[in-house]
C-alpha cells in the first residue's frame, strides 16, 4: 500500500540503524565503478560449497555458476558547499548469472540517499547488517545476516551512534525505522510487507578502555493474502487475506501488542478479525543484544550476545538458552615474520530450547513451541527469493540433501548447535588470507523431530573454507581472490569447490 510507504517515512524517529561502512569525504562530489569476473564452477556435486555461497547478499547460488559477471558504482554529491550537512548519494550493482539454470540478471543492489550529518534516508535495495557482532569473523546476525538479496524499503534513521543530547559522548545512539516489501515470485503468500525497527546504546567515550553496547531490533512479516487459503472463514485469515488495516498496523505491527491480553478483542475490527491474530498481528521476531568492547594499544576485544525472541518466551526467560555467543580479536602489533594475524572470531549459536515443545498463551512457563523462522501465515518462513534472511545455518528445505529433505515450505531444521572459528591475516603488504571453520549439530524441529529422519538426528555437518585475495600491481585497482571450501556430514551434500575471481576498481571522477 503506498500509505504504509508515506507513513514510514512520516514516523518519528527513535528506533536503531544497522552497521554500515564508513563513507567518502563528504565534501567533494566523487564517485567509484568495479567490474568483476568470477566462477564457482569447480565442484565436486551439483552444489556450491556452504561458505562460498553464504552471506553474500544473495549474490552466489547454490547452483556452481560457470560465469558470474558483476558491474557496479556509487556516487556522491553535497548539496551545501559551506556546512557539507546536506548531501545525496546512491548506488547500483548489477550480476549476471549464466547458469541459474539459464542466463539470469539480477539487481543485487540499487537505492538513492538522502543524508543530513549522521541521518540518512533512503528508498530501494541496500545492503545492510543489523546486530552486535562481528561482521567478518562471525556467522551473521541472527536474524539479519546478510545471507539473502536485500529486501526492497523505505529506510529513515542514523547512519552511526550518535550523541545523545544534553548527555554528552559518553552515551551514544543508533536508531532506525523502515518499510519494505516481500517478493511474490514463487511465494505462498502475496504481497506482504516488513517492517523492523530498532534501538542500541553505547555507553563510553572513545578513548575509555571499557565501552558498552546494548539494545534490540524488531522485525515483522505482516499484510498480504495467500490465494491457498481462500475460503478460510478466519482461522489462518479472512478469505485468504491478512489484516492490513490501519490498526493491526500501528497497534499489532508497530507496538506489538497482544490482541487478546491488550485489548480482548475490543477495538479490533470486526472484519478483519482473524482467529490467529490474538497472539501478535503477523510474523514478529528479534534479539536483545549485548556487548562489550575493550581497547587496548595492542588489541581489541568485543564480547556480544544476541538473545532470540519470537514468541514471548524471552520475556519469560524461557528459552534464555538459545543465542549468539561470540568474542572477536583484533591484533595491533605488527608481527616481525610476513604473516600477520590481524583477527580472531570464534561464536557459538544455540536455537534448541525455544522454550519447550508446549505454547499455551495463558501459562507463562509454557508460552514455548516457538518454532524460530517459521509461521502458519507466511509458510515460506523468514526468507526472501528462498534464501534464509537470519543465520544461514537455518535454511529452507530446498537448500538441505535431498535424503533428508521433507518436501515443505519453511524451515524443517531450526534447533542447531553451532561452532564457528575464524582466523583473518595478511601476508605481507598485498596478500589478505582468511581460514574458517564451523561445526553443527541439527535437530529438526519440535514438529518433525520424531518422524523421519529427523528421528535419527541429530544430523551434524562441518563446513570449511581457505580464502586469499591477492592486489595485482600490474593492474592498478585489480585484485584476484581465490577461495576453497569444502562440506562434509548429514545436512549438505559433500562436496569440495572453488570459487575465482578478478575485480578491477576505479574512480568515476573527483570534483573540487
Amino acid at each position: 500500500m503506498r500509505f504504509f510507504t508515506y507513513l514510514s517515512l512520516g514516523i518519528l524517529l527513535g528506533f536503531f540503524n544497522p552497521v554500515f561502512a564508513q563513507d567518502d569525504d563528504e565534501s567533494k562530489s566523487s564517485g567509484s565503478y568495479y567490474v568483476q569476473a568470477a566462477t564457482t564452477a569447480l565442484s565436486t556435486s551439483g552444489r556450491t560449497p556452504f561458505w562460498l555461497q553464504t552471506n553474500q547478499y544473495g549474490t552466489i547460488p547454490i547452483k556452481p555458476q560457470a560465469g558470474l559477471f558483476t558491474i557496479g558504482a556509487k556516487y556522491h554529491v553535497p548539496l551545501s558547499s559551506h556546512t557539507h550537512h546536506w548531501s545525496v548519494d546512491g548506488a547500483f550493482e548489477g550480476l549476471l548469472q549464466t547458469q541459474n539454470p539459464n542466463v539470469k540478471g539480477i539487481i543485487t543492489e540499487g537505492y538513492l540517499r538522502l543524508n543530513f550529518k549522521n541521518w540518512e534516508l533512503y528508498g530501494g535495495r541496500k545492503r545492510e547488517y543489523v546486530g552486535l557482532s562481528d561482521t567478518l569473523t562471525g556467522t551473521g546476525s541472527l536474524n539479519w545476516s546478510g545471507n539473502s538479496l536485500p529486501i526492497p524499503q523505505i529506510h529513515l534513521g542514523t547512519k552511526k551512534f550518535v550523541p545523545v543530547p544534553l548527555v554528552g559522548k559518553w552515551l551514544k545512539f543508533k536508531a532506525y525505522f523502515a518499510h519494505g516489501w516481500f517478493e511474490n515470485y514463487n511465494s505462498f503468500t502475496k504481497d506482504a510487507y516488513l517492517h523492523q525497527k530498532g534501538f542500541y546504546l553505547k555507553f563510553g567515550k572513545e578513548n575509555w578502555l571499557i565501552n558498552l553496547y546494548g539494545g534490540l531490533s524488531h522485525f515483522v512479516q505482516w499484510g498480504g493474502y495467500a490465494p491457498s487459503l481462500k475460503g478460510d472463514p478466519g482461522i489462518l485469515s479472512k478469505d485468504g487475506k491478512f489484516n492490513g488495516s490501519w490498526f493491526a498496523y500501528w497497534n499489532g505491527v508497530v507496538l506489538a501488542k497482544s490482541m487478546q491480553v491488550k485489548y480482548g478483542y475490543q477495538g479490533y475490527p470486526f472484519d478483519d478479525f482473524i482467529s490467529i491474530d490474538v497472539n501478535r498481528i503477523g510474523n514478529h521476531l528479534g534479539t536483545v543484544d549485548a556487548a562489550l568492547e575493550v581497547k587496548h594499544c595492542d588489541f581489541n576485544l568485543f564480547f556480544y550476545r544476541q538473545s532470540m525472541f519470537d514468541d514471548g518466551s524471552l520475556y519469560y526467560l524461557i528459552n534464555i538458552d538459545d543465542g549468539l555467543n561470540g568474542v572477536r580479536y583484533i591484533n595491533h602489533i605488527q608481527q616481525a615474520s610476513d604473516v600477520h594475524l590481524e583477527r580472531v572470531g570464534f561464536e557459538y549459536l544455540s536455537t534448541i530450547s525455544q522454550g519447550g515443545n508446549d505454547f499455551i498463551i495463558d501459562d507463562p512457563l509454557k508460552r514455548g513451541g516457538d518454532n524460530y523462522f517459521n509461521h502458519s501465515q507466511y509458510q515460506d518462513g523468514w526468507t526472501y527469493f528462498d534464501r534464509s534472511i537470519g543465520t544461514p545455518f537455518v535454511q529452507p528445505d530446498s537448500d538441505l540433501k535431498k535424503d533428508i529433505q521433507t518436501h515443505v515450505r519453511g524451515m524443517p531444521n531450526n534447533r542447531v548447535q553451532v561452532f564457528n572459528l575464524t582466523f583473518l591475516g595478511k601476508y605481507k603488504k598485498r596478500t589478505t588470507w582468511e581460514i574458517r571453520g564451523s561445526y553443527s549439530r541439527n535437530f529438526g524441529t519440535y514438529n518433525n523431530m520424531r518422524e523421519e529422519p529427523y528421528v535419527n538426528g541429530p544430523f551434524k555437518q562441518f563446513s570449511g573454507l581457505i580464502r586469499i585475495g591477492v592486489k595485482m600491481p600490474w593492474l592498478r585497482g585489480s585484485e584476484f581472490s581465490g577461495a576453497l571450501a569444502y562440506d562434509k556430514g548429514q545436512m549438505y551434500d559433500d562436496t569440495f569447490g572453488a570459487y575465482l575471481s578478478i575485480r578491477k576498481t576505479g574512480l568515476i571522477g573527483r570534483t573540487r
